[in-house]
């Protein structure tokens, strides 16, 4: 009887594990959308499709290096934080790489894809809006066309919290893609 009891309280710990990890990611995820600072990235060009997520499209902001500072040596993958400031166009735009994250300043938190010379390349976490089905093939042949250097006028918002990120929405020609889809 004791074992059965044991049994049954360690199938209850791993029961709740698993029901809590999911649940924190969506709490953090909809705190991110509820009280994160809003930023506006341009994006450029990449129908992908991920089969536990489903179809999404795929994303680039267009800037994704910035100059090491010196007298850092960073390596492959190394988690680092880059600073962010919106210009007067409206836009956000990342401006200093640091080792650690600032108090002060808004920042995104990003991995280092490589260095050439001296300049670190990132993986900024802006890559994927997922959406539905049926619209995400749509979504992608109208991303393409509107991020090219000719039209360029698609953009993400992003709202950041403690710099997590979170897409809010993706648009184009100043809609946000559901309702420019839904006018053609």
């Amino acid at each position: 009887m004791k074992t059965l009891k044991l049994l049954f309280g360690c199938f209850a710990v791993v029961a709740l594990a698993q029901l809590a990890v999911p649940a924190w990611m969506i709490v953090s995820h909809e705190q991110t959308l509820a009280a994160g600072e809003v930023f506006k990235f341009h994006t450029a060009p990449v129908d992908p499709y991920d089969a536990f997520r489903g179809r999404y499209v795929r994303l680039q902001i267009d800037q994704n290096s910035l100059p090491m500072p010196a007298g850092v040596e960073w390596k492959r993958g190394q988690k680092v934080f880059a600073l962010i400031e919106t210009g007067t166009n409206g836009f956000a735009r990342l401006t200093e790489l640091r080792a650690t994250p600032p108090v002060d300043k808004p920042y995104l938190a990003v991995r280092v894809s490589y260095i050439s010379g001296q300049t670190a390349w990132l993986d900024v976490p802006l890559d994927r809006f997922y959406m539905e089905e049926s619209l995400a093939p749509a979504a992608e042949k109208a991303y393409r066309e509107h991020s090219r250097v000719a039209q360029h006028d698609a953009y993400i918002t992003v709202r950041i919290r403690d710099g997590s990120p979170v897409i809010e929405n993706l648009w184009i020609d100043g809609t946000p893609i559901r309702d420019f889809l839904a006018r053609k």
